[in-house]
């Protein structure tokens, strides 16, 4: 920068001393050295607003880019960065129109497909989310995140087969990335790859010893293989992490009643109900645990809680007739029964017919 100084003031001295033509090359050479002075200060800016970006200061970062902008104009990171930022204080119209302006300056921009990806993500326009994490990926092979998103993206779409080879590309890239051997085993889990599943889930625990939703869902694999002591020992485990886990309690709750713990699955389920109190499934499946206990009473009023937070719950239906029935009241029971039966459930349709249908 001195040395640019120094030309300025010497060029000054001589200037009237130079050719017409001589002093344009002069006024040229000039604002070439300005305009690298704003690239300069443009970059300088860019980087402070970058800085305020990684301390999630959003507002302070987009006032930074606005100023680099006004100092250069076609720099695509600021574009890419500035959209970020709008994202991430909700102007989304003002994001995604700098996203794009940063594809046009640079067509070879993956975050910005990836940055405009995950919010169509977010926002469950899930095609166009795998379209634009797709095209990050063609720019860039090599990072895990573009597949592990994708990946994401197809399991809630249905499409296991294509998640697990995303999730398969994430790890292979990283081999230590937890969440993506944790949404693969969740992905062999929906394929009912039981072996693989819970292999994948001791990987994430492996590699993140702290991740509760890793051994949350190993217990969920080993449950449905049916090794249910483990998956209560993994259900703890996860509660031990976290302990408000409401979904663990719960899921423990369940295991417990499959291994015939009903006292102990009611205690997991009103902890479940103490820390989450709108929990419909947690009502119901305390129900279930009080009629295997023969407590009618406590059953039905969790069924009747089951159903008020959930109308249309077909199971709490089902449970409910069946305490019905027991406490002897037959008319109850069929309406629960058929209610059960309208909502799609196999087994309310066929107490139904066997048990009301003839009366």
């Amino acid at each position: 920068m001195k040395k640019n100084i120094l030309f300025i003031f010497l060029a000054f001295i001589s200037f009237n001393t130079l050719k017409a033509q001589d002093k344009e090359e002069f006024i040229s050479k000039l604002e070439e050295i300005n305009g690298a002075d704003d690239k300069v200060k443009s970059q300088q800016l860019y980087n402070k607003g970058v800085a305020k970006m990684e301390s999630k200061e959003y507002n302070k970062a987009i006032e930074l880019f606005n100023e680099a902008l006004q100092l250069n104009a076609d720099f695509a990171e600021v574009y890419l960065n500035r959209g970020v930022s709008y994202l991430k204080v909700g102007q989304k119209e003002k994001g995604m129109s700098d996203l794009v302006e940063a594809i046009l300056q640079n067509p070879k921009l993956d975050k910005a497909y990836f940055s405009m990806a995950k919010e169509f993500e977010k926002n469950k326009e899930l095609d166009k989310a795998v379209e634009d994490y797709s095209k990050a990926i063609d720019l860039n092979k090599k990072e895990h995140l573009y597949y592990y998103r994708r990946g994401i993206v197809y399991f809630q779409q249905g499409k296991f087969t294509k998640a697990e080879l995303d999730f398969k590309k994430a790890v292979d890239l990283k081999g230590n990335y937890a969440y993506a051997w944790n949404d693969l085993g969740s992905t062999y889990l929906k394929l009912d790859k039981l072996d693989l599943a819970i292999s994948s889930y001791l990987k994430a625990i492996k590699y993140d010893k702290q991740l509760a939703l890793a051994h949350s869902n190993l217990a969920s694999a080993y449950r449905k293989n049916k090794e249910y002591d483990k998956a209560i020992k993994s259900y703890s485990d996860a509660i031990k992490l976290k302990s408000d886990y409401s979904l663990a309690y719960n899921n423990r709750g369940l295991t417990k009643v499959l291994n015939s713990d009903y006292s102990g699955a009611v205690s997991d389920f009103s902890k479940a109900i103490v820390l989450k109190k709108d929990y419909a499934f947690a009502y119901n499946n305390r129900a279930s645990a009080y009629i295997k206990l023969e407590e009618w009473k406590k059953a039905n009023i969790d069924a009747d809680k089951a159903i008020k937070l959930k109308p249309n719950y077909a199971y709490a239906y089902y449970n409910r007739a069946i305490v019905k029935e027991m406490l002897q009241d037959t008319e109850g029971a069929c309406s629960d029964w058929k209610k059960s039966s309208e909502l799609g459930l196999e087994a309310g349709e066929k107490y139904y017919t066997s048990n009301c249908k003839s009366k």
